[in-house]
């Protein structure tokens, strides 16, 4: 291979990555967006039309499960408060990232790559803890309408 051939491979190994990061980035938002719109959503449309979900004649503390729904809107409300929080994480995480650049880049520190900012940690944790509640939240309100339904 030759010098121009190496550069070449270099600069679309560069460009690629770039794309990468942008990509991760711009899944990262729309998950993080979406997940709060969702559970906003089913968290609403469960109070709003529980009514129609319940037997005629049964009110909500008579209904078998009803623990159930209660325990699904606090898991959505954790999943809203837990993607909100996120979002002042990743500030937090990009900021240190921000910090470690000159190290890396002016210092020739490549430890730095390996360094995780406790911002990161916690991020990491809580994309994971967000898709716990949400699922739980929606797995326990189907659950309850579907016991309340049949």
């Amino acid at each position: 291979m030759t010098e121009d051939d190496d550069k070449h491979r270099r600069d679309l190994y560069d460009a690629h990555l770039k794309q990468t990061w942008q990509d991760i980035q711009a899944s990262t938002d729309n998950y993080d967006k979406n997940l709060l719109t969702m559970s906003s959503a089913a968290l609403g449309f469960s109070v709003a039309f529980l009514k129609d979900i319940l037997p005629t004649g049964v009110t909500f503390k008579q209904a078998p499960w009803h623990s159930m729904l209660y325990i699904s809107w606090l898991s959505f409300v954790a999943c809203i408060v837990v993607v909100t929080f996120s979002f002042l994480l990743s500030v937090a995480a990009l900021n240190k990232q921000l910090e470690r650049l000159p190290r890396y880049y002016e210092e020739k520190d490549a430890t730095v790559l390996k360094e995780k900012s406790t911002a990161e940690i916690v991020l990491r944790w809580f994309t994971w803890a967000s898709a716990t509640f949400f699922l739980a939240g929606i797995i326990l309100t189907v659950a309850f309408c579907v016991r309340n339904v049949l």
